[in-house]
């Protein structure tokens, strides 16, 4: 029996540790991947209303806040035009939906204010999604075009859609994922889709999300061996070569198919349809063209080949036109941002940075400016620019609420325990220690966003590294009596007591710390 309670006590205690490194990590931002997508089942995946996600990598951070309709953009009761605006559906992928970046440097807002600030009551609504294709763009189209009542259509293809046009399903590292497809008759293809959504287990968890087994044998379908190369690419690559594998055959049919379905439901709505397919970074930026060639897994393998960026955007313009499509091409506006000497693509992440974003956003304002007969744009009143529609209104900063409540809950507290204190005291002392609580928290958050993203990741683990320190540094040679403590308990087979006596000794060593730094005494007293 006292082996088995042991075994509890040492059991009970590795519980208790991962669940302090589980909780640590997620504070970390290091916690389970967390993604908008949701099952759809008319475009295979939609993205979950009200969902939330702030991104940081070593070159970039964005927020994300989806609406009611799961839209990366203004709150909206129903789908419903408002009266007198003129609404534009920009439907594409990441680019669309603004994966890397802020929304007032994403192209879809900043042409809305472009637009408004010429006078003219356009609204531009984002139905971009992540790994969306022409496909499922067109099959969105249909199930919601009516509701939303667009007056156009914008279509940001990618060259990467061409590929998957092509296929039923689309591969990610846990699986294929159903989504529709359409014949090269414009139909889309009859059958249900099933939900292939669901995670497993262990990546719902901090400490077990790096457990998973990529599905490698599923991505190994959807790569081939050109002419002429000895090792194998991605069929996705495959739009850029010179000459085209035989399977560009069927490639090309389905999305022309899905141009044709798009426009079959555009018309059904009486909207008009503009198609400006995004160009690669490969045809800006060097280092982009050095990746894509370099051997896999660093680079995408395309050294030796004859290969273009340029092919994709030229076979998207080609299948548009003869879809009966009106089509724009960016790619001199690009090339003219670009030879301004900024790079208009980050370097890491293959979508436009802030400054491309703008160069786009201007880019389709012109094309816009120079058909606004032609699409039925609202008249232009320059002299009475509109207010941006975006635009958000700051209420009470949620750090003033805290800081309020926790003023008032403290004071009181205050009150009732030191009776004997002059009555003016208590208030000047609580919000004294709050004020310094707080502006280590909010400068160390302030830092955190002013330095370069390459370092400004850092700056949480290291406040937390530094405090956890001082803690250490103010115990000395506690440490090895807790640690006495813990494993005297844990001997003794007393697991049951153990959460407890982890407890007590946490808030034990706290008030030690507390008691010899009058530097952190406010931090731990505030936390009582």
């Amino acid at each position: 029996m006292r082996a088995l309670n042991v075994f509890l006590s040492i059991l009970v205690s590795l519980a208790l540790g991962l669940i302090v490194l589980e909780v640590g990590l997620r504070v970390l931002g290091k916690g389970p991947t967390v993604s908008p997508l949701v099952f759809d089942g008319a475009t295979g995946w939609s993205k979950k209303p009200g969902f939330t996600q702030t991104k940081k990598t070593p070159e970039l951070r964005a927020h994300f806040e989806l609406n009611e309709l799961g839209l990366r953009d203004d709150p909206m009761a129903t789908p419903a035009k408002p009266e007198g605006v003129y609404r534009i559906l920009a439907l594409g992928d990441s680019f669309t939906y603004g994966f890397s970046v802020e929304r007032e440097d994403l192209f879809v807002d900043q042409l809305e204010d472009l637009m408004r600030a010429d006078g003219r009551m356009v609204q531009v609504v984002n139905v971009g999604t992540e790994a969306w294709d022409t496909a499922q763009e067109a099959a969105w189209l249909e199930a919601h075009g009516a509701e939303f009542e667009p007056d156009l259509v914008l279509l940001l293809p990618y060259e990467n859609d061409l590929y998957w046009n092509s296929q039923p399903v689309y591969q990610t590292g846990n699986g294929p994922l159903e989504k529709p497809r359409y014949g090269a008759d414009g139909k889309r293809e009859e059958r249900s889709l099933e939900d292939r959504s669901a995670k497993p287990w262990h990546q719902s968890w901090a400490l077990t999300k790096w457990m998973g087994k990529v599905d490698r044998a599923g991505f190994a379908a959807h790569g081939f061996t050109p002419a002429g190369s000895a090792k194998a690419i991605e069929k996705e690559l495959a739009p850029l070569l010179d000459p085209e594998p035989e399977f560009m055959t069927t490639v090309r049919a389905h999305s022309l198919g899905a141009l044709l379905g798009l426009k079959r439901a555009a018309d059904k709505i009486g909207a008009k349809v503009l198609v400006a397919p995004i160009p690669p970074a490969t045809l800006y930026e060097d280092g982009w063209r050095e990746r894509y060639e370099l051997p896999k897994p660093q680079g995408r393998g395309l050294t030796g080949l004859d290969w273009d960026g340029d092919r994709g955007v030229d076979t998207f313009l080609e299948l548009a036109t003869k879809a009966g499509l009106e089509t724009v091409d960016a790619r001199p506006a690009l090339a003219a941002a670009r030879a301004a000497g900024d790079p208009i693509y980050f370097r890491t992440d293959w979508h436009f940075n802030p400054l491309g974003n703008g160069a786009f956003a201007g880019f389709l304002h012109s094309e816009l400016e120079l058909r606004a007969d032609e699409l039925g744009l609202p008249a232009a009143n320059e002299g009475s620019p509109l207010p941006p529609l975006h635009a958000h209104v700051e209420g009470i900063p949620f750090f003033v609420k805290l800081y309020l409540a926790l003023f008032v809950v403290l004071t009181i507290l205050y009150y009732g325990t030191y009776r004997d204190e002059p009555k003016w005291q208590p208030p000047i002392k609580v919000a004294g220690m709050l004020a310094l609580v707080f502006s280590v928290f909010i400068g160390v958050t302030k830092l955190t966003k002013a330095a370069p993203p390459a370092i400004s990741h850092w700056v949480i683990p290291a406040f937390g590294i530094v405090v956890l320190g001082f803690v250490a540094y103010k115990l000395g040679n506690r440490i090895a009596t807790i640690t006495e403590l813990i494993t005297t308990f844990i001997r003794r087979g007393h697991w049951y007591l153990m959460p407890l006596v982890v407890v007590l000794l946490s808030i034990g060593s706290l008030l030690v710390v507390a008691a010899s730094s009058p530097l952190v005494a406010p931090f731990i007293y505030t936390l009582f």
